[in-house]
């Protein structure tokens, strides 16, 4: 009776390994097919809805982009609520600038730095992290921080649904999450800072109240740095494509950042007159 016991147990054990859905993929598995399907992207054309918090309150806009990847090339143009303002990178004159039709006063078109105050103001990032590389960098790098922990930071939430679009959710939390105390170097900025760590700068500039984002430290100066990119991130990935559909970044305080791709075309096809001031759709 034994040996039948133990024969039948070995059965189901064997029938149980070999009908494993091989489809089923762990957190990290599923990340890493992030990783691998945007970086066969040439070319994008997405509507973006970014929601951050500034001065503690939330600041929403919508955006149509077009983006080349290679090189960088983008067109954006605001749907809500500044309707009508437009921004193409790089300037058609001037490769570190970038072409601004504000679409109100003072009613020319700006050449501005990307960098610069005018286009930073009330905004977590630059126009130059557009579509999912800057995303994606910031995943991978954590991958590669927490490599020997990675399964047990990543939770699998399964699947749901966001505007018609089946997705997975899996989010990122890090329990250790916290500030350190920083001692500027030679030569560093918040940031070079932000770069060189893959941190969230405007992060940085908020723990940091006596520095402003367009402020300069120096050598000496003690800051408060965050130990990660974020203490959680909330990561929608479409099920057929394993492209990023919304992401959601927070910190100690709750919801930081927010990021929605919407009716998101992967490689369109993209003529070299959609990058320059002279395309007809535009109004600069």
């Amino acid at each position: 009776m034994m040996k039948s016991h133990f024969w039948l147990v070995t059965f189901f054990a064997i029938v149980s390994l070999n009908f494993t859905d091989p489809s089923k993929k762990s957190a990290p598995e599923k990340v890493k097919q992030v990783f691998e399907a945007t970086r066969n992207i040439e070319t994008l054309k997405y509507e973006l809805i970014r929601s951050e918090r500034i001065n503690g309150s939330y600041v929403e806009n919508h955006f149509s982009i077009k983006i080349h990847r290679r090189p960088y090339k983008i067109y954006l143009k605001e749907l809500a609520p500044n309707t009508g303002v437009e921004v193409l990178y790089p300037h058609p004159l001037d490769e570190k600038k970038a072409l601004v039709n504000p679409n109100g006063f003072p009613w020319v078109n700006l050449k501005l730095d990307p960098n610069g105050e005018l286009m930073r103001k009330d905004q977590h990032h630059t126009i130059l992290e557009g579509g999912y590389d800057y995303v994606v960098s910031v995943m991978e790098y954590l991958f590669y921080k927490h490599k020997d922990g990675i399964s047990e930071l990543l939770n699998d939430h399964g699947t749901g649904n966001l505007n018609g679009q089946p997705c997975e959710i899996i989010s990122m939390v890090n329990p250790n999450f916290t500030y350190n105390d920083h001692v500027v170097k030679r030569g560093e900025s918040i940031s070079s800072i932000a770069l060189k760590n893959r941190l969230n700068e405007y992060m940085i500039y908020e723990k940091n109240k006596g520095v402003s984002i367009f402020g300069q430290v120096k050598e000496g100066d003690i800051i408060q740095l965050p130990s990660d990119y974020a203490a959680k991130m909330v990561l929608f990935i479409d099920q057929k494509r394993q492209i990023p559909l919304k992401l959601e970044v927070y910190d100690e305080q709750g919801l930081f950042e927010k990021y929605e791709f919407r009716n998101v075309e992967i490689n369109p096809q993209l003529s070299e007159e959609e990058f320059s001031d002279g395309y007809t759709a535009y109004s600069f």
